[in-house]
C-alpha cells in the first residue's frame, strides 16, 4: 500500500523581527554609553580624605616626568609655550566677554610640586580664574564613597 507523502510546509523566518531588535538595541547603546577620549597621559592621580565630584570645562594633564598634555598636544614642561598658546586659544574660542572657564589640573601624585608651583601662576596670566586639582577621594569616617 502507498501513502501519499505527506504535504510539505515552508516555514519561512522573518527577519525582519530580528533586525528590528539588533537596531533597537544599537540606540539603547549608544544613548546609554558614555563615549569620552582616553586620557593622553596615564596620570596617577593623589588620594584625598574628603572629595567633591570634579566640575570643570578643560582639563590639563601632569604626568610623572614633567609631561603635559592638552587635548592633541602633549610638550616637555620646559617646551610648554605652544601648550599655553593653545589654552590662551581656548579661552577666545568661548565666544563670550568675561569667558573663564574653570581648569581641572590632573597632576600625577608623583610629579614635582615645583612643576605646579611654576604652572599656576602661567594659568593664571592666561586668563583662567579657577584652577581645580582632581583627586581621588578615599571614602569619609561615615563609610561614604566619593
Amino acid at each position: 500500500m502507498k501513502f501519499a507523502a505527506p504535504p510539505k510546509s515552508r516555514v519561512s523566518v522573518g527577519l525582519l523581527p530580528m533586525i528590528n531588535v539588533v537596531f533597537l538595541l544599537l540606540i539603547f547603546f549608544l544613548i546609554a554609553g558614555e563615549m569620552q577620549q582616553p586620557e593622553p597621559i596615564d596620570v596617577n592621580l593623589p588620594d584625598v580624605a574628603h572629595a567633591q565630584e570634579a566640575e570643570g570645562d578643560l582639563s590639563l594633564y601632569l604626568g610623572p616626568d614633567g609631561r603635559l598634555a592638552f587635548r592633541d598636544l602633549d610638550v616637555a614642561f620646559e617646551d610648554r609655550q605652544s601648550l599655553m598658546a593653545a589654552l590662551s586659544e581656548s579661552l577666545t574660542d568661548c565666544g563670550g566677554d568675561t569667558c573663564a572657564p574653570v581648569l581641572l589640573l590632573h597632576a600625577d601624585r608623583g610629579a614635582p610640586a615645583r612643576l605646579i608651583a611654576e604652572l599656576l601662576p602661567e594659568l593664571g596670566a592666561a586668563g583662567f580664574e579657577q584652577v581645580n586639582l582632581v583627586a581621588v577621594g578615599r571614602g569619609t569616617a561615615e563609610g561614604g564613597q566619593p
